[in-house]
């Protein structure tokens, strides 16, 4: 009988247990749930060149009155007083209906793609709102800049690069670089530095094109433009990411080509190291007129002192997988750095900050962030609270962390460009030894 009793009780469970017809319900949140909407952008600033492209985001949000029994004390005792506490709750934009949002300018066009580009150069402010049935967010400025004065001439830089291949050894997997991965590096450059690879508001054209070098620093015709292949001896062992620098130090001109004719990159195969090592310009033509936020001296008879004085290091791993990192590697921001842009995050530490005069960089264009949340989605302010005055943007800088990286802005390509005419260590794009080979050419 127990036997017959619980085969019934099985059966029960198992048919209990069997799946319901599936339930779908689609935007399961209506018009009625929204209590507020709101409207950032990519940046509050425009560059009116027809190109740069301000995007807008719209947010929906629920506002839930939840009871409070927050305690009062009186002596020992707990009072506990009933209230209500509001939270404001960020929906899901897949759980909105289509169509929800409806942005608007504040003369009434309607952009149903929610960017904005132009090219009417009048400088003036433009007030963008986004509506949701009847609720209207507060409004967005984005203010028209002026076109960028300055007209450079476009420049060349010679790029060689030396693929440092370590003996074999069983701990460090080799690394194979193509002149296909070299290629593909120096087009990115070229497309970041040149405005080709972004629709970033404040975008710039620095006008220089970072080109192959075709001899050698003998003038020796190279069998693939760019690259120069060297082979580390098996009796050297690197300890430590400083000794790449040493080694190459000690060959001088082999791994060091002429400052004054290339630009010297060199790929390093270490596992342990970051994914690049550079450091900015450090010598100046007039001391005396120096740059705002540039540590730079006169150019003494003992220089290059280091290698990073007049080029820069990249592990070989990055270089050829820029994604295997949350925060990627992207070439661009070493050759900016190279070139002397700085940082656009805010530091603090050990009583000392990068942060003078609202700015950290020198370049007002450039929002500056404290925190970067891990995305490309920012904002100015300090710790977790905001008010009217923070500033919403989205990263597209290469001196960002988490950014697309895809850009430079009108004022660091004017850095970049002074640092280019007052730099020696940075003037190799005056020589056109690397793509002649002649001795005339050389300076």
């Amino acid at each position: 009988m127990k036997k017959i009793f619980y085969l019934i009780l099985i059966s029960l469970f198992i048919g209990g247990c069997e799946k319901d017809d599936d339930f779908f319900f689609e935007n399961p949140v209506t018009e009625g749930n929204i209590k507020l909407v709101r409207l950032r952008a990519d940046h509050n600033t425009l560059l009116p060149d027809g190109k740069a492209t301000m995007k807008f985001y719209a947010e929906a949000y629920n506002i839930l009155e939840l009871p409070d029994y927050t305690p009062t004390y009186e002596g020992d005792s707990a009072i506990y007083i009933p209230g209500i506490v509001r939270d404001t709750s960020l929906i899901p934009a897949d759980l909105l209906p289509t169509g929800l949002f409806r942005l608007l300018d504040d003369s009434g066009n309607e952009y149903s793609d929610f960017s904005f580009s132009t090219t009417d150069t009048r400088e003036r402010t433009i007030r963008f709102r986004v509506e949701a049935g009847e609720l209207t967010s507060e409004e967005v400025e984005i203010r028209v800049r002026p076109l960028p004065r300055e007209k450079y001439e476009e420049i060349e830089i010679p790029v060689i690069f030396h693929v440092l291949h370590p003996a074999k050894n069983p701990s460090i997997a080799p690394i194979d670089i193509t002149p296909e991965t070299v290629e593909k590096n120096v087009k990115r450059l070229n497309d970041v530095f040149n405005g080709e690879a972004t629709t970033d508001p404040n975008g710039g054209n620095a006008r220089i094109i970072f080109r192959l070098a075709e001899y050698d620093n003998n003038g020796v015709k190279l069998e693939n433009p760019g690259i120069h292949y060297y082979e580390i001896e098996s009796s050297v062992v690197f300890k430590e990411s400083d000794d790449y620098q040493i080694y190459v130090m000690s060959k001088g001109s082999t791994l060091m080509y002429d400052y004054r004719n290339y630009l010297n990159i060199w790929l390093i195969n270490d596992p342990r190291g970051s994914s690049f090592i550079v450091r900015g310009p450090n010598v100046i033509d007039q001391p005396e007129n120096p740059i705002p936020g540039l540590n730079a001296g006169a150019l003494s008879a003992t220089f290059p002192e280091r290698p990073t004085d007049i080029g820069f290091f990249v592990n070989m791993s990055h270089f050829l997988n820029p994604l295997q990192s949350a925060d990627y590697f992207e070439i661009s921001t070493a050759m900016a750095q190279y070139l002397g842009l700085l940082t656009t995050r805010g530091v603090e530490a050990y009583g000392e900050t990068n942060f003078v005069n609202g700015d950290t960089d020198y370049c007002s264009d450039t929002p500056y962030y404290w925190n970067d949340f891990s995305s490309v989605f920012k904002n100015n302010s300090k710790g977790n609270s905001t008010d009217k005055n923070t500033l919403y943007f989205t990263s597209y800088n290469v001196m960002d962390s988490y950014s697309y990286k895809n850009s430079i802005t009108v004022d660091q390509v004017a850095r970049v460009r002074l640092h280019l005419e007052r730099c020696p260590s940075r003037w190799m794009y005056k020589s056109k030894f690397a793509f002649t080979g002649k001795l005339e050419d050389r300076k």
